[in-house]
């Protein structure tokens, strides 16, 4: 009976140990994730940061093991503030501000260097909404004006590396090149009439992606 008991235990422990190792539940092909970012835009280098910030999120869908379908969705900011005088009229405080909110698709292709690190890269394209206005303050008076953008859309490539923090977290940094231009209806502040704005440029991502 001891014997048997024994035997009986050890097919028990046996049979715990082999369910302990048993390997976790494989991930989603959906992950979902959140960056900060800097965009040089070319014709925003006169403005107060040569450029726009902002950020977005990313959702991705592996359509095969190292090519996935991308969706992002993003909003940047821009802007600039100075004091302007004026014979006869004195100081004007002038304050330009620009908006874009980019909604973009795309493929990324990942090349594995190593069990926790990958290089990824690919081509896309989006539609990129544009809003801004102008204010001028003397005082207690303030004029505002809004800026008459165009929707339009543009081109993208992106090239980036990704570090595996944990099984479903990773660390990303990417570098990202734009081609879109948009234009202005009339005349605005520092911008001229019809005047055709290039917010063609690179724009450099840092953020957290998550799989499920």
């Amino acid at each position: 009976m001891k014997k048997i008991a024994g035997l009986f235990a050890a097919l028990l422990f046996a049979a715990t140990g082999v369910q302990a190792e048993e390997p976790a539940a494989p991930l989603s092909r959906f992950s979902l994730g959140a960056h900060l970012s800097y965009w040089n835009a070319r014709d925003l280098d006169h403005l107060d940061l040569d450029g726009a910030i902002g950020g977005g999120v990313i959702g991705q869908i592996r359509l095969f093991k190292h090519l996935a379908l991308e969706l992002r969705m993003g909003g940047y900011g821009a802007g600039s503030s100075e004091e302007v005088y004026l014979a006869g009229e004195g100081w004007y405080e002038n304050e330009t501000v620009i908006v874009c909110m980019p909604l973009e698709a795309g493929l990324v292709a990942f090349l594995p260097l190593g069990d926790t690190f990958s290089l990824f890269g690919g081509p896309g394209v989006g539609r990129y909404f544009f809003d801004g206005e102008f204010r001028r303050r003397q005082g207690p008076v303030e004029t505002t004006i809004d800026m008459d953008l165009g929707e339009e859309t543009g081109f993208y490539a992106l090239l980036g590396a990704r570090a595996q923090l944990a099984r479903n977290a990773a660390l990303f940094f990417e570098g990202q090149y734009t081609w879109v231009e948009t234009s202005l209806a009339h005349a605005v502040g520092p911008f001229e009439a019809s005047q055709d704005l290039d917010f063609s440029g690179l724009s450099f991502s840092a953020g957290m992606l998550f799989t499920f």
